[in-house]
């Protein structure tokens, strides 16, 4: 069992119980005798509508209706390089990738502090939640899931989803699902099937020859699983674990959020499809300039509008999904693009109304009012910025 190293107790150990707290966020008087403040001390202010920003030297807390820095964490940061992060079912933590020292951080939300560095397998990309008390991190280098229970901070369990024990994966999950989870990997031209609570591999969806496979969804509407093989889209009776389908089209996947339409981007378009029914029918498509990368969705005056986070300008292009058609491009930086890169990626957050990018190569990250479709601020936290996170109200 890979054990965590709990900060708190760590600090305490070595400076003999002195208690250290991240800049900018400093606790109440703990002296049980009085119950005034000092001018010096604040009640703890937690993190709902805060966007978390994940710099190299320091983790910013932006405020994104203020549109500025309220906060950081810099304690213990020093070069770091960070895949996925996400926030707990119950919004109490932050649990966050990191790669140079192949291990995630646990942040407390309600302390604003790194709780605990967790050591996990070199290569870390992708990390989900498909339990209320786990988060899944997946190695690339091993092509395996390393289980964090998200109370106790351990790594309980590791799966191995790869068939040759490497390899970029991603898990896929959902409600409907129960137990039963799906992985993919760029090595293997399968789709896995994860039994979520045995935590193993218990069968493996084969696709073709060679190849590999990427991005994933599922529709409850129907009980589809769509993965990306190649240059297609692979369709998956779950109940069956069947291939019952194939789309012409690959590429990053968004359900809206009533889960009934998908879109796929895939090499500058947007295409969207009907998920309800036993044929996944296209219902058309738009071109967007600039290369659109992650998309989020807001629905305003009954019309579903999708930002695109795009990879080769320094626009969001915000589409009309229910014309299919782009209705406005607003400016959000620019990102950096490194010679000879193959891929190009560029994340995106929303929640509260407000669309959140980096833009590493400005180092500011960029807040959108998603009603008004207007800039609020490019909000400048240093270089290195490529991952950010929302911690809804």
């Amino acid at each position: 069992m890979v054990q965590s190293i709990d900060r708190r107790r760590l600090v305490q150990a070595i400076t003999g119980g002195l208690a250290v707290g991240v800049a900018g966020c400093l606790g109440g008087d703990d002296d049980d005798e009085t119950n005034e403040e000092t001018d010096d001390a604040k009640p703890d202010e937690g993190s709902a509508g805060l966007a978390y920003a994940f710099g190299p030297d320091a983790i910013s807390l932006v405020d994104p209706s203020a549109g500025e820095v309220v906060d950081e964490i810099t304690d213990g940061v020093d070069g770091y390089e960070y895949g996925d992060a996400v926030v707990t079912a119950d919004g109490s933590q932050l649990f966050a990738i990191e790669e140079t020292l192949s291990q995630v951080l646990a942040i407390d939300l309600e302390a604003r502090e790194i709780a605990a560095e967790i050591g996990m397998g070199p290569g870390g990309t992708h990390m989900y939640h498909p339990t209320d008390d786990e988060m899944w991190a997946h190695s690339d280098t091993e092509g395996t899931f390393y289980v964090i229970d998200t109370d106790s901070h351990e790594v309980i369990e590791t799966v191995e989803a790869g068939l040759d024990g490497e390899g970029h994966g991603k898990l896929l999950s959902h409600p409907e699902l129960g137990d039963t989870g799906y992985a993919t990997n760029v090595n293997d031209p399968a789709l896995h099937v994860v039994d979520l609570e045995a935590y193993e591999r218990t069968d493996t969806i084969e696709l073709g020859e060679d190849g590999g496979t990427h991005y994933k969804a599922y529709s409850p509407a129907n009980g589809f699983a769509y993965v990306e093989y190649g240059d297609v889209t692979a369709v998956v009776d779950t109940e069956t674990d069947a291939v019952v389908d194939e789309l012409d089209v690959a590429g990053g996947m968004y359900l809206t959020p009533d889960e009934e339409r998908m879109a796929i981007v895939d090499h500058g378009a947007i295409h969207a499809f009907d998920v309800t029914g036993d044929e996944t029918t296209a219902i058309g498509s738009v071109t967007i300039e600039g290369g659109p990368d992650d998309l989020e969705y807001y629905r305003a005056d009954d019309t579903l509008y999708g930002f695109t986070a795009n990879t080769m300008d320094d626009d969001s292009v915000v589409v009309d999904m229910d014309a299919l058609e782009a209705v406005d491009r607003i400016e959000v930086g620019d990102i950096e693009r490194p010679a000879g890169a193959q891929h190009l990626h560029r994340s995106a957050v929303s929640g509260d109304g407000y669309f959140i990018t980096p833009a590493d190569a400005e180092g500011t990250v960029a807040v959108i009012d998603m009603a008004d479709r207007e800039p609020v601020a490019q909000v400048e936290v240093g270089d290195g910025v490529g991952t950010v996170a929302y911690v809804p109200e």
